[in-house]
This record gives structure tokens, C-alpha cells and sequence, in this order.
């Protein structure tokens, strides 16, 4: 889908630029924006498909941006997919690029109250942030449960719970820390005079920091956890082999006596 919404927002000039709003494009509709944009297409589609590329590029005629949105798998606590969003500034136009609609976009970006063009990204990066949070609060609840299951019965089901949520930590730590390196590129192009901008630039990199304190430390628990499991696991394994090893020598006693009786034959007499 390509949707096209007027004078959405203000530029560094004051000029107002249109919204370019495209979701899971067609191939038509990604070639029509390509030609409307001036972009090559084959970037748009790579940024489309989420392959790997620098999060923040700023030349002389295209801004462009790109971060992880987590949104939630419906029915699936703790269960969510990564969406990339993708941003761009070119002269007359600002673009969204998803595979999926992200819906606090349209809340944001209004007509009727345009905003300044890094006002907006650091609005868009705070909403993102947020929605980190409860992801990651869904998470460390779930992680709460494989604990308790952990310390009342060490199942191996429990045990891939625990790897799956660390994986879904890790892709969560992965996307803040690209959000990290975006806001502080940012910083750099802000207008040292405008205070009210500096502090929503801030606002936003604290708030950041403490989502991703959050989900570090989650991460340390569930790997202290499934530590704690390995070890456990290792020492029964010794004792299995040791117990295996005392069941050999038993077993082996009666294979001994007979051969031992069949060695006791006469030596002859013994000098006296």
C-alpha cells in the first residue's frame, strides 16, 4: 500500500514536506515511490527486506533512517516479531517504509500540527522505545515462569524455554542498541539553540538506556539459570558414571572367581 498525505510536517527551512507512507508495497507501487522519490529501487526493497545496512545516512538531498520496531505475536505472550522501519527525507518528501503497519505512526504524524523534521524522528525513536518496554516486561514474565519450573523440575522442554527467551532478549538488545547509535548520530545534527529540542533528545536517550539496562539484566538472569541447569546436569552425569562404573565391577566379580580357582593348582612342596 502506498499513501501519499499532505503537508504532514515541517523541514529544517520551514518548507512543509508530504507524507509518504508505504506499507508491504506492491512491486508496482515500490517502483512508482523509487521514480517519485528519485531513490533507487533496489535500496528501498533492501531496506524493505530488513537486510543488514547502516542505521543513519545523511547526504546532501536524502536523509534515511532505519530501526527495529518489536511489535507482538497476537495470542503469544512474550512472543513478538521484529518489523524494520525504515525513514527518509528527501526535498518535498517524508517516507515510512514497513512490511507491516505500525500504528502509532498516524498519531504522530498529523496535518494538522506539523512537526520539525528531527522533532519527529526523536518522537517516532521515543514511541519505538516504548514499545520495547512492555515487550520486554512480557518477556521477563515468562522467563519468571521457566525459573520456577527450572527449580521444581529439571525438564528439558523448560530448558529450550530458556534458550528461546534468550534469543528473544538478545534480538531485543540488538535492536536498542541500534536505536542507541541512531539517537546519539542524532545529537550531532541537532540545533544547539533549541532547547526544547535538546531535551526531547535527551528524554529519549535516558529513556533508551533504561529499556536496555532492563533487558541486559534479564538476559543475565536467564544465563545465570540455564548455568546453574548445565551444572547440574554435569555433576549427575558424573555421579551416573560412577554409579554405571560400580555396577561394571560387580558385575565382573563372578567372571573373576572362576578363573582365580582355576590358577590355584599344586606348587609342589616349599623348602622348610
Amino acid at each position: 500500500m502506498m499513501r501519499i498525505t499532505r503537508d504532514c510536517l515541517l523541514s529544517g527551512n520551514a518548507n512543509r514536506r508530504s507524507w509518504m507512507a508505504l506499507v508491504a508495497p506492491s512491486a508496482n507501487e515500490l517502483t512508482q515511490a523509487a521514480m517519485t522519490l528519485d531513490i533507487p529501487e533496489s535500496f528501498l526493497r533492501k531496506r524493505l527486506e530488513g537486510e543488514a545496512s547502516r542505521p543513519l545516512i545523511k547526504e546532501e538531498r536524502l536523509i534515511s533512517l532505519q530501526f527495529q520496531v518489536p511489535l507482538p505475536k497476537e495470542g503469544a505472550a512474550g512472543q513478538f516479531t521484529l518489523v524494520p522501519l525504515s525513514l527518509y527525507f528527501v526535498p518535498g518528501y517524508f517516507v515510512t517504509l514497513a512490511e507491516r503497519e505500525i500504528p502509532f505512526l498516524s498519531r504522530l504524524i498529523d496535518p494538522r500540527k506539523p512537526r520539525k523534521r528531527w522533532e519527529l524522528v526523536l518522537r517516532i525513536i521515543a514511541e519505538v522505545t516504548r514499545n520495547y518496554l512492555p515487550t520486554a516486561r512480557s518477556v521477563a514474565r515468562e522467563m519468571a515462569v521457566v525459573e520456577r519450573d527450572l527449580r521444581q523440575a529439571q525438564r528439558h522442554d523448560v530448558v529450550y524455554r530458556g534458550l528461546d527467551i534468550n534469543d528473544r532478549l538478545l534480538a531485543l538488545d540488538l535492536g536498542l542498541l541500534q536505536l542507541e547509535y541512531v539517537v546519539s548520530e542524532i545529537g550531532h545534527f541537532l540545533p544547539a539553540e533549541d532547547a526544547g529540542l535538546m531535551e526531547i533528545h535527551e528524554d529519549t536517550r535516558i529513556e533508551l538506556s533504561q529499556v536496555r539496562d532492563q533487558v541486559d539484566s534479564d538476559q543475565a538472569t536467564i544465563n545465570e539459570l540455564l548455568e546453574s541447569y548445565a551444572y547440574v546436569v554435569h555433576n549427575n552425569v558424573n555421579h551416573l558414571f560412577k554409579f554405571m562404573a560400580a555396577l561394571i565391577i560387580l558385575a565382573t566379580i563372578p567372571l573373576f572367581i572362576p578363573g582365580a580357582a582355576a590358577m590355584n593348582v599344586p606348587l609342589g612342596p616349599f623348602p622348610h
